[in-house]
């Protein structure tokens, strides 16, 4: 009897206990659950703020001013109606204003001009940004020898000892009596401070002894190629000055290393601003030099159409910055950085995304690096100044072999090919890797393109035209340094046969014009206003015969330069169905005085139906 009540004890104990842990686990779900459903909702509330963009404008009509439409058969319109960043509608006034709904705004022009926003077809924004707020010896802030070097003494003055003192735009062509550095002169007003100065051209650099230090280059490091170097004087010592790009991109990562990622972070969100400023809605960057993917996921996240999480993430611990209206991006990525490719086309939206590859065939003829079939001439400016050696003709960085394996490689892969050629004979040759290319493939769906084209033979033209291809002149080599040129680099006869540009158009080709920017500034009415005068700034004519028609021009860096990065359909003119990228200015460019045109101001730029605020 004991034993039966003490097991029926036991099992009521068991029970309640059963009962007890029930409810305990029950307790504790219930507790799990409600923190999951908190933390879920702590997480879409997170994600939900941080995905939030900026303020997109509204329903748009533009209004009361000269629209150029860029398109040949309704070349100006009365009135544009834009939703959701795309076109809805060009045409009269009196039509598109019958379609003004309770929320529409309505944007008066007050009489100015309102076009296509530019395209920017060939320039470097990792290098503009880079040097965005370097000390600047150029000759646009400089006019002598005197003035550039008080200005870098003064400066040195203020940098703590050890920081890298970095100067851009050094320039014997735009500072006429300017006398480039010896590596004892800025070891002499730097002894405890790193200095780099880069040239104008970005071709040529001088440094001091505690640059080549920390940049682990003596005068035993062998020079990158013949074209590439490290000058040495006749006792083997170092000079301070590097020739091209090759040569320098040890001091380069050097430099990059010493350089906060918030600060260069900083300086190409204000670099992109700064290229809206000048009127430019998309830019396109021919050569990404960077090997650290963040550059690529700053672009994406500064240009692309839409947030994404992880950048919006890093946007709000103030690694990257927050988002406003920023120019679309293209960028092509250098042949030698190939790992930065994606597996294919399909990367990046219509806003940013890599498009193709940059390859070098030369360099520049201010270093003597462009390659030529008859030597530079032996002038002052030449030889003592740009450092070219008598009888010179400039090098082709590829032998003809291996650019052709390049371009079939590329080609392959169907990336669009984006070659650098400056000389006539790099020119030629770069053409006729094409020719050979395509014997054994179809190169013509790409559109491959030429960068800079200075001495191009009008020849060659017609196997543009043949195989679908399509130069980018550089036109401002005229303007800033085409008397420097035709007096004392290449002489006379070909000074008058650069940049055949309205051969071109004659070929029926779609061409571009560029300014290389951070080598000259990107500002398209200054290369418009180049295009169809061929001025010098001090007034010289070189190939009068190849100057073009204002229309031309602003097409160059609209329509045909959509055209060159495959967004024909969707950039470059105002038609029903494309982005809303516009550009506003003081004046119509189609009516202005040639000689005033470069006065034109931008006073608005629009990308996908935002206004760009460039008032940084």
């Amino acid at each position: 009897m004991m034993w039966m009540k003490l097991c029926l004890k036991l099992k009521a104990s068991c029970q309640m206990t059963k009962k007890a842990k029930g409810k305990s686990i029950m307790k504790k779900t219930r507790l799990l659950v409600a923190a999951a459903v908190v933390i879920i909702s702590f997480g879409i509330v997170l994600y939900r703020l941080l995905m939030r963009d900026f303020a997109h404008e509204k329903e748009t009509i533009y209004f009361n001013g000269t629209i150029l439409t860029m398109e040949d058969s309704q070349p100006v319109v009365g009135a544009v109606l834009v939703r959701d960043g795309i076109i809805i509608e060009a045409g009269g006034k009196d039509e598109i204003m019958k379609r003004k709904a309770a929320g529409t705004v309505l944007a008066d022009l007050g009489g100015k001009t309102m076009m296509p926003g530019f395209v920017d077809p060939h320039t470097h924004v990792d290098i503009s940004a880079f040097l965005f707020e370097m000390l600047d010896l150029s000759g646009f802030r400089h006019k002598t020898n005197k003035d550039v070097w008080a200005y870098l003494e003064e400066s040195v003055k203020k940098y703590p000892k050890g920081e890298w003192i970095v100067c851009k735009g050094l320039d014997p062509i735009l500072t006429a009596d300017l006398k480039t550095p010896h590596i004892t002169y800025l070891d002499k007003i730097a002894p405890d401070n790193p200095v780099v100065i880069t040239a104008q051209t970005l071709h040529s650099y001088w440094v001091n002894t505690k640059a080549f230090q920390a940049s682990g280059i003596t005068t035993a490091t062998p020079d990158p190629s013949k074209s590439s170097f490290y000058e040495k004087d006749r006792d083997g010592k170092l000079t301070g000055f590097i020739a091209e790009q090759e040569a320098f991109s040890p001091m380069r990562q050097a430099l990059l290393k010493a350089t906060s990622t918030k600060k260069l972070v900083g300086r190409v969100d204000s670099t992109l601003a700064d290229y809206a400023k000048k009127g430019n809605t998309t830019v396109v960057s021919a050569g990404l030099t960077s090997e650290d993917n963040t550059i690529l996921r700053l672009y994406g996240h500064l240009s692309g159409g839409k947030p994404a999480f992880l950048n919006q993430l890093l946007a709000l611990v103030g690694m990257f910055p927050e988002r406003s209206p920023r120019p679309r991006h293209f960028i092509y990525i250098r042949d030698t950085m190939e790992q930065q490719l994606p597996s294919g086309q399909n990367n990046g939206d219509d806003f940013c995304k890599i498009i193709g590859v940059k390859i070098w065939y030369d360099g520049s003829p201010y270093t003597g690096s462009m390659y030529l079939r008859e030597p530079y001439v032996n002038s002052e400016l030449t030889s003592r100044e740009l450092h070219i050696r008598p009888g010179d003709s400039g090098y082709a960085l590829l032998t003809k072999n291996e650019i052709v394996e390049k371009i079939k490689k590329y080609n392959k892969l169907r990336w669009q090919i984006s070659v650098h050629a400056q000389g006539d004979r790099a020119n030629a040759e770069t053409m006729a890797a094409f020719e050979e290319a395509a014997k054994t493939m179809d190169i013509t769906p790409y559109r491959h393109r030429i960068e800079h084209c200075l001495l191009m033979d009008k020849n060659l033209l017609p196997v543009f035209k043949h195989l679908n291809m399509t130069p980018s002149f550089h036109v401002n080599h005229i303007y800033y340094y085409g008397k420097a040129l035709n007096d004392s680099i290449i002489g006379r006869e070909r000074a008058g046969l650069v940049l055949p540009v309205k051969s071109a158009a004659g070929q029926g080709l779609n061409f571009t014009i560029h300014a290389d920017q951070p080598m000259f500034a990107s500002e398209p009415l200054s290369l418009v206003s180049t295009a169809v005068t061929r001025r010098t700034r001090e007034g010289m004519t070189l190939g009068a015969g190849e100057a073009i028609t204002v229309l031309q021009a602003l097409k160059a860096l609209t329509t045909m330069a959509a055209w060159q990065i495959g967004f024909e359909d969707k950039l470059g003119s105002i038609k029903a169905g494309k982005y809303a990228d516009f550009v506003v200015l003081d004046r119509n460019p189609l009516e202005t005085p040639v000689e005033k045109i470069m006065d034109i101001r931008v006073l608005k730029t629009i990308v996908n139906g935002n206004s760009v605020n460039f008032q940084q």
